[in-house]
């Protein structure tokens, strides 16, 4: 059996604390933070990381430490280094097509118009899982989208947050413990939540 690797997707630095392109972030975070780990920076392989064993497998949690555009970097890092191959990679992002707390998730191909997806498909070619967290739609539909994707969570979506992440973590969980096909069934159905 081979290692995995679950990627967060988000900016660094403390100035996108809780902005929506960091909700990768805050995933891992909360996944590290229910299992007592601690993080470490890992600067060759520009992420910081943490990992854990399960069933004499290593599962390395990461945030990389490049901007997100440049998330691909560190996933090929860690992928050489750890001898990971793509169908063992997870990758935690934002997506504005669903509202915030909503997720889904896929193995589907493409990029759906995420920069930082597009970056990793560069660097490690298809078959990874996508784990979509949804932000919410633009606030104006004449407002940029980068704006939009680096304002921070209002109070109302931190709670939502908090209060729909013991799911989103369950689920990440069960990908881990049962497989893609297994879980996008149950996560994918209209009454999830």
């Amino acid at each position: 059996m081979a290692n995995s690797l679950i990627i967060g997707l988000g900016n660094p630095g403390t100035e996108y604390d809780l902005t929506r392109h960091n909700v990768g972030f805050l995933v891992v975070d909360a996944f590290a933070n229910e299992k007592g780990l601690r993080w470490t920076l890992n600067k060759k392989h520009k992420a910081h990381t943490t990992k854990f064993s399960k069933d004499d497998e290593l599962v390395i949690l990461a945030k990389p430490t490049t901007y997100m555009n440049e998330s691909g970097t560190a996933v090929l890092k860690l992928c050489s280094y750890y001898k990971i191959p793509a169908t063992r990679v997870i990758v935690i992002y934002d997506d504005i097509a669903f509202p915030v707390g909503d997720f889904k998730i896929h193995g589907r191909e493409g990029t759906g118009g995420h920069n930082g997806v597009g970056d990793i498909l560069s660097k490690i070619g298809g078959g990874f899982t996508r784990y979509r967290v949804g932000i919410g739609e633009k606030l104006h539909p004449q407002m940029d989208l980068k704006d939009h994707v680096l304002s921070k969570f209002s109070a109302d979506e931190v709670q939502i947050l908090k209060d729909t992440m013991p799911k989103i973590l369950e689920y990440l969980q069960l990908l881990l413990d049962k497989g893609l096909e297994h879980t996008m069934n149950l996560a994918n159905r209209k009454d999830f939540i």
